[in-house]
């Protein structure tokens, strides 16, 4: 059975190319003339996106290396023990929300000191896999294009995070 997946997940590219070439050729379409078009656009988008990645990455590192986050999971720790939120997950709660690679590399260490089947490993897993990148995306889609108001968005964003965080937490909880 395992094969047969293999060959379907590997094939799979392949075979979308295939019919859209033949679509395209089907309907006359010049479409090389389209993929170039297209790579070209891909490109320049890639460009556009760069300085603000690189504008991200920096104060994510800029954060981390200032000891921020820490003095700010020694602030919240009393009230997320109260709440009984393994202290583990406190730099995921904080950081989810900034980046998502940083945040896999939280969810690993996680995985690695409280393990898998821990409370705090299965809700850094439904955290990460749930909660979106919400500082990431709004830097990130509003530079692209030029967005100067964002009006509601940064509240309904971090309204929604934190409610994915909270809903990961009882549903951790309760299974």
């Amino acid at each position: 059975m395992s094969g047969i997946l293999y060959l379907i997940t590997a094939g799979f590219i392949p075979a979308m190319a295939a019919v859209i070439i033949a679509y395209g050729l089907v309907k006359k379409a010049p479409v090389y003339d389209y993929f170039i078009e297209g790579a070209r656009k891909g490109l320049t988008t890639a460009f556009e996106i760069l300085p603000f990645l690189i504008g991200i990455f920096l104060a994510i590192n800029c954060l981390s290396a200032s000891g921020l986050i820490g003095l700010i999971n020694l602030l919240f720790q009393p009230l997320f023990s109260l709440l009984g939120i393994p202290p583990d997950l406190l730099p995921l709660i904080f950081l989810r929300a900034v980046s998502g690679s940083g945040s896999l590399m939280i969810v690993q260490n996680i995985m690695e000191t409280a393990g898998p089947d821990s409370y705090a490993g299965r809700a850094a897993c439904v955290m990460s896999g749930g909660c979106e990148t919400i500082i990431y995306v709004l830097a990130l889609y509003f530079g692209v294009t030029h967005t100067k108001n964002m009006r509601h968005t940064l509240k309904g964003g971090l309204i929604g995070y934190f409610t994915g965080v909270i809903v990961s937490l009882l549903v951790c909880r309760i299974l």
